[in-house]
């Protein structure tokens, strides 16, 4: 099972939008199984995936004594949030989930896990399991600040899971304007701040087709009218690059 993390420390920048189509994509190969843990206590990626196999809930995931009965299909099976998520305060609850994890090994090929917006237990959880981390951000004034806030958990992170790497996919701007000057300009001085490598080589544009795929709860590629074919496109081009390095990894660390 590979474990891809999608998270940056700030709400607004899109995370959940990816999180769900990435699982969406990676579900599409017959007989593929997808978990999909939602760490966000606002469970909107819960909300979005609620047409899928549903039931479980990732706070059972903190707690060793949780009875899950977990059902091998294919497809997405969501863990979703509920309230319990925001007494996630403690390291021995970070503890219990690194050790609880591995459970879920066997019963599916990959794991999507969305996170919330800030630095907490329930975020460095996730990148404590990571194997992959991508970051959608906004490209405004604050950009490079959470860029930081992010490498930094990065490396909280891999002292949590003994100092074993988490591979970084890169930042990813989202929503972005494409005819906005200032936000080009601004991606551009993201990208010479923290240099090429820490990039990921794409943008998703700001697209009403995306906010119209969200508010109906399905892909966008499921979407009609005009510029849902575009939209499509674009995120499925992306997605495809994630899958790729995913595999590439895959195939390295083997």
């Amino acid at each position: 099972m590979k474990t891809i993390v999608i998270s940056l420390l700030k709400g607004g920048v899109g995370k959940t939008f990816f999180a769900t189509h990435l699982a969406w994509y990676l579900a599409e190969p017959e007989g593929r199984r997808i978990a999909f843990i939602d760490l966000d206590p606002q469970g909107s990626s819960t909300r979005r995936l609620a047409k899928e196999l549903t039931g479980l809930l990732s706070a059972d995931l903190f707690d060793p004594e949780a009875a899950m009965d977990i059902d091998s299909k294919p497809g997405i099976t969501v863990f979703g949030a509920d309230q319990r998520l925001q007494m996630v305060k403690a390291a021995e609850d970070v503890r219990d989930f690194i050790v609880g994890f591995p459970k879920l090994e066997g019963h599916f090929d990959y794991c999507v896990i969305d996170t919330g917006p800030k630095w907490d237990e329930l975020t460095l959880s996730a990148m404590a399991v990571a194997d992959e981390v991508i970051a959608p951000v906004q490209v405004a004034e604050d950009s490079l600040e959470c860029a930081k806030m992010l490498l930094t958990a990065l490396k909280k992170a891999e002292g949590a899971r003994g100092g074993r790497k988490v591979n970084f996919l890169g930042l990813l701007p989202s929503m972005v304007n494409a005819f906005d000057k200032r936000e080009m300009e601004n991606v551009v001085k993201l990208t010479q701040a923290v240099g090429p490598a820490m990039m990921f080589p794409a943008f998703v544009k700001a697209r009403p087709t995306y906010k119209h795929s969200a508010e109906n709860h399905h892909a966008v590629w499921n979407e009609k009218g005009s510029g849902a074919k575009a939209a499509a496109e674009e995120i499925r081009t992306i997605l495809a690059e994630v899958e790729r390095r995913v595999g590439a990894r895959k195939k390295e660390a083997a």
